[in-house]
């Protein structure tokens, strides 16, 4: 549902479709825990995906700050055993349009 709403607020701001990738593991006391990184949302207040998160928990939307880069933020889930990491369908041709020659 989330993401579905993130679409259209992108699409509505003339933006294109948002690229993402997520890590999802198990907390030690057994409730799931999520780890996104999402691109190409613009001007989307980051801050109403926190107020949609926290009506089913806890949750913390921090921006993203491009000289950290992205192994900062999802280079520890990549190498975990029991994450299941997705990625959007999109993610790849929006990173090999960024990348320098």
């Amino acid at each position: 549902a989330w993401l579905n709403s993130l679409c259209l607020a992108a699409r509505v701001r003339g933006h294109g479709r948002p690229f993402w990738f997520r890590g999802t593991e198990f907390q030690d006391r057994g409730t799931l825990h999520f780890h996104s990184l999402i691109g190409g949302v613009g001007d989307i207040r980051r801050l109403l995906f926190k107020d949609f998160w926290e009506l089913h928990g806890f949750a913390r939307v921090e921006k993203y700050e491009a000289d950290r880069g992205a192994n900062y933020y999802v280079g520890k889930y990549l190498t975990k055993e029991q994450a299941d990491i997705r990625f959007s369908h999109n993610l790849k041709q929006e990173l090999s349009g960024r990348v320098e020659a």
